[in-house]
């Protein structure tokens, strides 16, 4: 049996799950992120399928998106830069409301953020779906198959579908907290 343990588990390495792990990372703190999918995607998810005898790729969610936040439009930019997203120009708008799609596929800027958690020292647990989520002294028990993990802290950053599967029965457990660096340094 395969055990570890972090002060955060994330469950959910789309962008909102990632995002938060590179936040936490930055700020110092020991992250570990589990995510069900094989790869990068969430739901802006890329597949492959057999079309006539030939691979073909097609996005699976988001097909576009629009970055309005100076710190996403930011991080867009980061991507740019790293050829993981283009605008997309069958949608021409201004700057400030331009459309994006990532390259070659939807996942692009997810890869590149799992890319930025390696470079961290941090790997995305991909394939590793988390079946069972339960309380352990002052933290949290992760069980997928085999793995067990220990965290003081979880953030679930999948669908609410998938999310009541998981939280269900811990309603006594679950409290919300805001992490906010900018109110006294709470991430």
């Amino acid at each position: 049996m395969d055990q570890s343990h972090s002060d955060i588990a994330i469950i959910g390495a789309g962008m909102a799950g990632l995002a938060c792990a590179i936040r936490l990372t930055s700020a110092g703190r020991d992250v570990r992120v589990f995510d069900k999918g094989r790869g990068p995607g969430g739901r802006m998810a890329a597949r492959r399928a057999q079309v006539a005898g030939e691979t073909v790729g097609f996005d699976h969610g988001a097909q576009y998106f629009t970055a309005r936040d100076a710190g996403f439009r930011a991080a867009v930019e980061r991507w740019v830069e790293a050829g993981a997203v283009a605008r997309w120009a069958a949608a021409e708008k201004s700057q400030e409301d331009a459309t994006w799609v990532g390259v070659p596929g939807m996942n692009g800027p997810i890869r590149e953020m799992a890319k930025t958690m390696r470079e961290a020292g941090r790997e995305v647990a991909w394939g590793t779906c988390i079946d069972t989520l339960s309380r352990e002294g002052k933290g949290w028990r992760l069980q997928a198959g085999d793995l067990t993990h220990s965290a003081k802290t979880v953030l679930v950053a999948v669908p609410a579908e998938q999310a009541f599967g998981l939280l269900v029965g811990q309603e006594d457990a679950l409290a919300l907290q805001v992490l906010d660096d900018d109110a006294g340094g709470n991430v």
